[in-house]
């Protein structure tokens, strides 16, 4: 074996060692995933042949591969021509801030064939005399806040480089004042610009929807958004909660006027039995009543549209059968064998066998990479207990909420 092979498969192992996933492990271990990548893979056709909006709730209970699912569906997007964007929610990025989220889904944007993330290749050929330009300044220009074609217009017609860095910087989510933007572009082209009133909160979707459309324009299938631990839900307020579902319903309705796109919420399954449709005090009930108390009952309909997208278009991945399991442990060892250059042992069955049957996958994963360690170091099978901690879940966190306005 040469170096780079066990190069290759030393990152692997550091990875599970590590429980991180990334998308160079999802395209090394699929099992048991078979079906709903199927699924994906015609949703993803439709919205390449179709320019459809699309989305996809993902759910299951902790450790048995959320993420690492996303990832796989990150590999399959890219292999079909499709920029990509990785979204973690955590308290910095609640899914009640648009802003916040289309800031980071700039920062996570992945186009096929390029190593590192961002807005600039997406920029970089778009000639400023080309009919393809026009043809996406036309469309700003018609559908989106008029300052979105001035950005981009300034962006592709102005001569200075640092002002160009302060555009593409606003069109990445770091909001230019319109007064430097006026000065920009008096300076560009010798005449004053007029705007309308322009608020981050009223009118940040329009920066998503030129995204999507500039992805399309530039000759990709479309845009995939993958939103990661949905859950966070849990512990924004009553009326933060209802925010956030409103904007889950301008990933999930082309109504809203995104273009080609695919958005895909992935979520622990306790967001629903603790949250969503709990027997007392479900959001079910307590958000509309928070909205019709604040006056805004217009928005009723469309948060029990999102949770009726919640209960019919979801995707439970269930715990993988003890035949996959053991094809993926398999894989786990084949690797951990590569890595070291070592014959490790095929007696898997010593290690799982003692970790109960409803240990996240992931644990039991990293729990056999510690035990090839070991027995690699020390030469000999270990007379070891597997003693793994529970793993820590956030249970109370919907408890622990406030009720408040975050």
């Amino acid at each position: 074996m040469n170096r780079v092979e066990r190069f290759e498969a030393k990152k692997v192992i550091e990875y599970l060692r590590s429980g991180v996933s990334s998308r160079y492990l999802s395209s090394l271990f699929s099992y048991g995933r078979e079906a709903a990548l199927e699924r994906v893979g015609r949703e993803l056709k439709r919205v390449q042949a179709e320019g459809s909006v699309l989305s996809l709730v993902v759910k299951g209970n902790f450790g048995n591969g959320k993420t690492h699912f996303l990832n796989i569906i990150f590999q399959q997007a890219e292999e079909m021509n499709f920029a990509v964007s990785f979204v973690p929610l955590s308290r910095e990025t609640p899914f009640d801030r648009l802003d916040r989220l289309y800031r980071r889904a700039v920062a996570g944007l992945f186009l096929p064939g390029y190593a590192q993330p961002g807005l600039t290749p997406l920029l970089a050929g778009l000639r400023p005399d080309s009919a393809e330009a026009e043809e996406i300044l036309g469309y700003a220009g018609r559908n989106l806040h008029p300052r979105l074609e001035a950005i981009l217009r300034n962006y592709l017609e102005g001569g200075d480089a640092y002002n160009q860095h302060i555009l593409l910087s606003d069109l990445a989510g770091d909001f230019v004042p319109n007064a430097q933007l006026k000065s920009i572009h008096r300076l560009n082209f010798g005449k004053p610009l007029f705007l309308p009133r322009f608020t981050v909160k009223e009118n940040i979707f329009d920066y998503f929807r030129l995204l999507a459309y500039l992805i399309r324009a530039r000759g990709y299938a479309g845009w995939v958004i993958l939103f990661d631990e949905f859950e966070q839900l849990m512990y924004l307020g009553v009326t933060a909660r209802a925010n956030a579902y409103l904007n889950a319903a301008r990933f999930m309705s082309p109504s809203y006027g995104l273009t080609a796109a695919y958005t895909v919420f992935a979520a622990s399954a306790n967001l629903w039995s603790e949250l969503i449709w709990k027997q007392k005090n479900s959001d079910f009930e307590v958000v509309p009543q928070k909205l019709a108390a604040r006056g805004r009952e217009h928005e009723i309909p469309t948060v029990r549209e999102v949770f009726g997208h919640f209960l019919r278009d979801n995707l439970f991945l269930d715990t993988l059968s003890a035949f996959d399991t053991r094809r993926l442990l398999q894989a786990v060892r084949d690797c951990h064998a590569r890595a070291y250059d070592w014959p490790a042992p095929d007696d898997l069955d010593q290690i799982t066998g003692s970790l109960s049957s409803d240990r996240p996958l992931r644990t039991v994963i990293r729990a056999v990479v510690e035990y090839l360690d070991l027995q690699y170091l020390y030469g000999e099978r270990p007379e070891i207990t597997v003693a793994v901690p529970e793993e820590i879940l956030p249970e109370e966190a919907a408890a622990g909420a406030e009720d408040g306005e975050n």
